[in-house]
């Protein structure tokens, strides 16, 4: 590996720094990362009561080995004197960060150790859109894509000769960690047994181990699934009937087939992402390559199921730099293409345009991520928890609803620190009567900047002062409102009246 000099040195730094920074402020991108992780998890250490919990719970379709990584975190910070909720839901996020880090860049490396462009590809790896947004969230998404990453490194040593015959049992043991993080792993899980068949057709031994190692790991998680549960039951199959069978992924919506194409052609940043996508689509035909069967069967198999969410492929992104820079390295036709397109007299300037162009849009987006939340009103909740922890019990006037409540009727229990109480007011006329009504002592309320501006209740939120999730966002906000009746959603204010 001669090209790791001391500037790829520097740029794994400064990669690692930034990756922790966004590890911190990352709390979910999606709502089911928080309910059917954090809130099992606490239902379980006895914080959350049972009627907090999503539908999830009661028809049984959760793998609950999440809910006990973070059950067995928040028992050992207790047990070292850390409290602090907030504390732990961000380690969580750091310790998935160090480990999506790790193995990203580790293969890249291992792939590419000796090529000449092999900055190039640590910086795409490491400063690419989502990719370290996504790469430190505690998802199930994220983490069936990082354990299905690691189970393949594994195989692909176990496959070697001399190595000792444990390392497929431990692939197989992965692959169905992976398998149970996000069931829908087992499309990557099929086009990877494909590729072993075609490609390893007399490694029987190491074969019957990953299988041995798979069921293996199946039983783990089944026996903690039927200690969370409280009685037998398996998961996979509980999934499969209530989503596949009764139809109730398809009744939150359905997209045509074609619509994670179209997600993945654009999901990192644009312009530079159709040179990475074309290149990720000309790799899957790569049928010698595990990395890249797995992908395949996965898009493939999502594409097929109706219900589709951006979410879903978004493990994918942890491999398309590495099978992108695969399909460059094997194609000369392909690097002769490039080179002729970055270099034309004639339009070569619009392609180095757009590319700059991208960068500077990909720098702000990193700097975001890196700074700010995704999820502002959780850092709302964070800020409201810091702010009356050292005072009496507060009663807080609410407005349509409280923001410890979201629409669709979930509680975020175990964030739920502060002594407050939210007294929800869902008419106007009510709610504004409650400040109308003569005393000296000061009223606090809180109302979701959107409906304020919707409801005519603009005199609350503008140009008010009063607790907020972060003042600049807020500003912006407010400009937004005030010049284009634009309105970021889910940012929050509490103030006095």
């Amino acid at each position: 590996m001669q090209y790791i000099n001391r500037r790829i040195q520097i740029l794994l730094l400064v990669a690692f720094i930034v990756q922790m920074l966004t590890a911190w402020h990352t709390y979910f991108f999606h709502s089911d990362e928080y309910f059917q992780i954090i809130e099992f998890a606490s239902y379980k250490l006895g914080l959350s009561p049972v009627s907090v919990l999503p539908w999830e719970f009661t028809q049984q379709i959760r793998p609950t080995i999440q809910p006990y990584i973070f059950i067995g975190l928040y028992k050992l910070f207790v047990s070292i004197g850390i409290t602090n909720r907030f504390f732990m839901f961000s380690m969580v996020h750091v310790l998935v960060g160090i480990l999506g880090f790790t193995l990203c860049n580790y293969l890249i490396i291992k792939k590419f150790g000796k090529e000449k462009y092999l900055f190039l590809l640590l910086l795409l790896t490491n400063f690419l859109g989502l990719i370290p947004f996504l790469r430190c969230s505690f998802s199930a998404e994220a983490m069936g894509g990082l354990f299905l990453m690691f189970s393949i490194l594994i195989l692909e040593k176990a496959l070697r000769e001399n190595e000792s015959y444990v390392w497929a049992f431990v692939a197989g043991l992965l692959m169905a960690f992976s398998f149970y993080f996000r069931f829908q792993v087992a499309f990557s899980l099929i086009g990877l047994g494909l590729w072993f068949i075609v490609n390893h057709p007399k490694a029987i031994k190491k074969m019957i181990l990953v299988k041995a190692g798979f069921l293996g790991g199946v039983g783990m998680n089944m026996y903690m699934d039927v200690r969370f549960y409280g009685k037998f039951c398996f998961t996979p199959y509980n999934y499969f009937y209530a989503n596949i069978i009764q139809g109730k992924a398809a009744s939150f919506g359905t997209s045509p087939w074609w619509y994670y194409i179209a997600i993945l052609a654009a999901l990192t940043v644009p312009f530079i992402s159709l040179f990475l996508f074309g290149l990720f689509v000309k790799s899957l035909a790569n049928y010698k390559n595990p990395y890249a069967l797995a992908m395949l069967f996965f898009v493939v198999g999502h594409s097929a199921v109706g219900h589709k969410e951006e979410r879903f492929v978004f493990p994918v992104l942890f491999f398309m730099v590495y099978l992108a820079a695969e399909a460059y390295r094997s194609s000369i036709g392909t690097q002769q293409f490039i080179s002729r397109l970055w270099t034309n007299k004639y339009y070569g300037w619009l392609i180095k345009g757009g590319v700059g162009f991208s960068v500077i849009i990909n720098i702000l987006f990193i700097i975001l991520l890196a700074i700010e939340p995704y999820k502002q009103p959780i850092k709302f909740i964070k800020t409201i928890n810091e702010e009356f922890k050292q005072q009496p019990q507060q009663e807080i006037y609410s407005y349509k609803q409280s923001p410890y409540h979201t629409e669709s009727n979930l509680d975020y229990h175990f964030l739920s620190e502060s002594k407050l109480h939210f007294t929800v007011i869902k008419d106007k006329v009510a709610f504004l009567a409650v400040f109308n009504q003569q005393s000296n002592i000061p009223k606090y309320y809180t109302i979701k900047y959107e409906d304020a501006m919707n409801d005519g209740l603009e005199n609350l939120v503008q140009n008010k002062k009063g607790i907020v999730s972060s003042g600049w966002i807020w500003s912006f906000t407010n400009w937004l409102g005030r010049n284009y009746h634009v309105y970021i959603p889910d940012i929050w204010l509490l103030s006095k009246y």
